[in-house]
């Protein structure tokens, strides 16, 4: 009897003893994850867009301007365009600032415009690039609704933009936006 407990005590102490004991193992630890740098977008088309824009537009029968700055950001990996556009008529009598990053997907082979402003509002558009002296940028909103705005480059300092956009409830606004580059 004296032998089985003691069987049993020595069984008891070799299960706490390696419980207590940290495993030896010849095992290396897991690597820990590097994320490897993209490739940086060539936005060489695109350089002259890089300043200070004044853009005018007629809305709802009132001319409306806005002014704007693109800068390089995110390491080069966006161009980043601050937009300022002042009050302009009855009906939008505050000013609104927006932000929008334009970059390159490699995977879709498409160009990517994202921005969001001060009155809440937020867009994702597309473009495949331009072709010859356009660009053309698609917005689908979560909401149902739509846009394309055809950026035509008139020279190194001047843009014009055709833009329809059409509401959730079906409404189409046809505008055209032009743009001078400050020097």
């Amino acid at each position: 009897m004296k032998h089985i407990a003691s069987i049993g005590l020595s069984a008891i102490a070799l299960i706490v003893a390696f419980a207590v004991v940290p495993a030896v193992s010849s095992a290396q630890p897991a690597p820990s994850y590097t994320p490897v740098p993209a490739a940086k977008p060539d936005f060489s088309s695109m350089s002259f867009l890089m300043g200070n824009w004044s853009c005018t537009q007629m809305l709802r029968g009132s001319k409306r301007p806005d002014t704007s700055n693109t800068t390089m950001g995110m390491d080069g990996m966006w161009m980043v365009t601050q937009d300022t556009a002042p009050p302009f008529d009855k009906y939008r009598d505050y000013t609104i600032t927006s932000t929008t990053y334009t970059g390159y997907d490699p995977t879709t082979k498409m160009w990517i415009q994202t921005g969001v402003d001060s009155s809440g509002a937020y867009f994702t558009s597309t473009s495949p690039g331009w072709q010859g002296s356009t660009m053309t940028w698609t917005t689908k909103g979560l909401d149902g609704s739509s846009a394309t705005d055809v950026t035509t480059k008139n020279s190194d300092t001047s843009t014009t933009d055709a833009s329809s956009g059409t509401d959730a409830q079906g409404h189409t606004t046809n505008t055209t936006i032009n743009c001078t580059k400050s020097m």
